[in-house]
């Protein structure tokens, strides 16, 4: 909370980016955005379960891939969180295909983002500008 009223005070954005790079405090958010990633999945299990592989149920696959840290985040989960909390996500994804080119997916489509994160395989990015 003293993060939170700092900001709200004004404090600058070198000490945001600070506090955002303190690994101890980031992996408390990481924590946190994993368990309303859950929640929402959970609570709306009906139409999240046609995306679950493996013969798991939407409650299961929260316990084995959302839940747990150092997991990594799927098409399902963006699509979870940003629905959960009202945000619009543009990623920009960088595969291994031919030439240079960045595929960019927003979520939900057709939305104007807020946030930007460039995943490259197996980690996301904040992207400033």
């Amino acid at each position: 909370m003293d993060v939170l009223h700092r900001v709200g005070d004004g404090a600058k954005l070198e000490y945001l980016i600070d506090v955002l790079n303190d690994q101890s405090f980031s992996d408390y958010l990481v924590v946190y955005m994993r368990l309303i990633t859950s929640g929402h999945l959970q609570k709306e299990s009906e139409f999240y379960a046609n995306f679950v592989e493996g013969n798991r149920s939407v409650k299961e696959f929260c316990q084995q891939e959302v839940e747990p840290m150092f997991k990594e985040s799927d098409h399902i989960h963006v699509i979870a969180l940003t629905s959960a909390l009202g945000v619009c996500v543009r990623i920009q994804y960088m595969d291994r295909g031919e030439g240079n080119k960045v595929n960019s997916h927003d979520f939900p489509e057709g939305s104007e983002p807020r946030v930007h994160l460039l995943y490259r395989p197996g980690h996301y990015d904040i992207l400033y500008h």
